[in-house]
């Protein structure tokens, strides 16, 4: 293997993985852009820096968050159009918990 060649990630093989992980790793640290490594061109796994996924796992957690609150609205919203009741303003807390906003 002589160089990584980067489009969305590189791609290696598992044989460059183990005679030079060094240098994949130092490249995925420096261009925080993945490697895939195949095996028999079949993709096995993705070497991402730590500080990459955890980025990613930030992202994702926010995601299942925003869509979670999304649901939450919308069960809200049909509980109260079931009961025929005034669905009552709330509000967040910085640490997630709801409490009733003012002037209700």
């Amino acid at each position: 293997m002589e160089s990584l060649n980067y489009i969305s990630g590189a791609t290696v093989s598992a044989t460059d993985v183990r005679k030079s992980w060094t240098k994949i790793v130092s490249g995925v640290k420096s261009s925080h852009r993945p490697v895939f490594v195949f095996t028999n061109n079949t993709p096995e796994v993705v070497v991402l820096s730590y500080e990459d996924f955890q980025a990613m796992q930030a992202e994702l957690e926010q995601a299942r968050r925003e869509a979670l609150g999304k649901q939450m609205i919308a069960d809200l919203i049909e509980i109260a159009q079931i009961d025929k009741q005034p669905i009552t303003q709330m509000t967040v807390a910085e640490n997630g918990v709801f409490y009733p906003a003012n002037g209700d």
